[in-house]
């Protein structure tokens, strides 16, 4: 008889969500999680100084999967979500050293200077562009390009994606991105009578419709930052939580799984699921399946440092009425794009005081994660700088850096998957769970593993009868 029921390998948000869904589902059963760190949530931190509150990864999620509002209700947390205000709406791209306003309209768009009158244009021909050569896994830049023109991917998308998955539009899948767009695509011949389509019949359902990106929402936390979630789950879980002992290797033990920990022990589980990132789950899985081993390995990260700065508002020229912006790899600059934290969330910078979230790093740089904090911290200000207008230097700085900080969803990821879900098939109760492979959102963490748990409850039914 194996010591454990389930073993969940890894204690970001997606195992703490599965441990927690198994919790709800079957309480009798014996379940422990077991994470390598001293503490728990992977890149999901909050740190609380001076009257700042600076998240170290994520910074929220969006309030549109059902999933998600529903965890948060049942760990007690919904009178701490906290919306961002309407700043989020108010959203920039800079272009010629300057920044300009994101049009969120058509009307908008067609009197914009984000794009030039020619790219404007060749925006509107979208309903006329050509179609695919066959059903290839095509890059997200050469849709775009191919549906809306070279200067909108450039100054539109581009930096979108950027700001999204750290990542090179022209190296990540679109299926494996923004599976809506291919769809849309493929179901209407057109990105724009797609959305047509979907706003009349969303607004006969009564909901809104979203974008060509994927469906509406809106931005939101908790009360004093994201890392909220991790203590609740740790206040509940504690009893079926081990810290500072990872599992290093696991094998097969009959219809079971020996789990092997960083102290020299072992013990063995029916079910186990995997919640580590595809690069720390390679060698753990090594002695089960090479070939899973190896598509684990395959999936790529891109740095990310995350530099948090705090000024003193009057030290900043330019209105900070926005959630941020996005720079264009065209531009030249260091920076991916800052997030305005403290214009958009409430207590996240003293009385008097303003926050800026600023990504550097990505797909595209993968150099500037190793630099010094001073360096790195004299290419941010310099940009900011040039953007912004600040004086002085800032009253605080934190920099958190992330050597693998996202999942690179590139051309063949779909194929990748393939091979994955093949051998955790071959292998039996054997599952993964975390943002490298259908999402890297905290709604697409959550969803995995709740569909986790969903198939290992499913499949001790079938056995049983």
């Amino acid at each position: 008889m194996a010591d454990r029921d389930v073993a969940i390998v890894g204690g970001g948000i997606s195992g703490l969500a599965a441990l927690h869904y198994l919790r709800r589902q079957r309480p009798e059963w014996c379940v422990t999680l077991f994470e390598s760190d001293r503490r728990l949530g992977g890149t999901i931190g909050t740190d609380h100084i001076d009257g700042y509150s600076f998240d170290w990864g994520p910074n929220g999620f969006l309030d549109r999967e059902p999933l998600t509002l529903q965890l948060c209700e049942q760990l007690g947390l919904t009178d701490k979500i906290e919306r961002a205000n309407d700043n989020v709406s108010n959203r920039f791209i800079a272009r010629g050293g300057k920044l300009r306003a994101v049009p969120m309209s058509p009307p908008k768009f067609f009197t914009s200077d984000i794009l030039s009158l020619k790219g404007r244009l060749r925006v509107m021909m979208e309903p006329f562009a050509r179609r695919p050569d066959g059903d290839k896994d095509e890059s997200v830049y050469s849709f775009v390009e191919r549906r809306i023109g070279k200067e909108a991917a450039d100054y539109l998308v581009q930096p979108m994606v950027s700001g999204v998955y750290g990542g090179v539009a022209e190296r990540l899948s679109l299926k494996s991105c923004f599976p809506i767009m291919h769809t849309m695509e493929s179901e209407y011949g057109s990105l724009f009578k797609a959305m047509i389509a979907r706003k009349k019949q969303a607004k006969a359902a009564g909901r809104k419709s979203g974008g060509p990106s994927g469906p509406g929402g809106w931005l939101t936390s908790f009360t004093g930052g994201l890392s909220a979630i991790i203590e609740r789950f740790e206040e509940l879980y504690r009893d079926e939580i081990v810290v500072g002992n990872g599992v290093e290797r696991i094998e097969k033990d009959a219809d079971d799984y020996r789990l092997h920990l960083r102290t020299g022990e072992s013990l063995t589980a029916r079910h186990v699921i995997l919640s580590l990132p595809a690069y720390a789950a390679a060698p753990v899985v090594s002695a089960v399946s090479t070939t899973l081993s190896n598509a684990l390995s395959a999936i790529p990260y891109a740095p990310i440092s995350v530099v948090c700065l705090g000024y003193p508002r009057e030290s900043v020229k330019r209105p900070l009425d926005g959630f941020g912006f996005l720079v264009p790899s065209k531009e030249g600059l260091t920076i991916l794009g800052s997030i305005w934290t403290s214009s958009i969330f409430a207590d996240r910078a003293p009385q008097g005081r303003v926050q800026f979230r600023t990504m550097v790093g990505g797909d595209g740089d993968h150099e500037s994660v190793n630099l010094s904090d001073n360096d790195l911290l004299a290419r941010v200000t310099s940009d900011m700088d040039s953007l912004l207008g600040l004086q002085g230097e800032p009253e605080i700085v934190k920099i958190y850096r992330w050597s693998h900080g996202i999942p690179q969803f590139r051309i063949g990821h779909g194929e990748l998957l393939k091979q994955i879900e093949a051998e955790l098939a071959w292998a039996g109760n054997l599952y993964v769970t975390g943002n490298a492979y259908y999402g890297i959102g905290l709604n697409d963490c959550v969803k995995q593993s709740h569909r986790v748990v969903e198939q290992i409850v499913a499949s001790e039914s079938v056995t049983k009868s």
